[in-house]
């Protein structure tokens, strides 16, 4: 009977240990800040997909505990981009829009690079910080669909 006791109590004792173990982590791990990422989305005609993958953008949030910043990029094209990503923003705050009415012109110029050209444009308006790092994610292209972390 001696020997049960002693084994509750140590279990006992583990579960305390393991319970304050996880406060104090937590209290040290609450004054820093979090890991940020910034992610720019060209969207086209991509409206069928857009709730898809914010959706999937806030899940990676949460799941990984890093806040993570969406600007979509809508050149103004016949679809319902802006009013998807619109009402979705209602419930996450890290949503932004830009209309961009040169992305067409852009992209059919001669410019070298346009990407540049459009990162360059987001932060002379402050949309994009320099610290962000902003990842751009032309969904158009094939390629560029790897650069998400899902």
């Amino acid at each position: 009977m001696a020997d049960l006791i002693a084994i509750l109590l140590l279990v006992i004792g583990c579960y305390a240990l393991a319970a304050a173990s996880v406060h104090v982590a937590y209290r040290l791990r609450r004054g820093k800040t979090r890991e940020s990422k910034h992610y720019v989305l060209v969207a086209h005609d991509q409206h069928m997909k857009m709730e898809m993958f914010i959706r999937q953008f806030s899940a990676y949030s949460r799941r990984m505990g890093t806040d993570v910043h969406l600007t979509v990029v809508d050149g103004h094209s016949a679809e319902q981009t802006a009013e998807i990503v619109e009402r979705l923003r209602e419930g996450n705050r890290n949503i932004t829009v830009y209309a961009d009415e040169g992305l067409n012109d852009r992209k059919r110029s001669q410019s070298e690079n346009p990407s540049a050209d459009l990162m360059w444009t987001l932060r002379s308006e402050g949309i994009v910080s320099r610290p962000d790092q902003a990842i751009l994610v032309d969904l158009q292209n094939p390629s560029d669909l790897s650069k998400m972390p899902f």
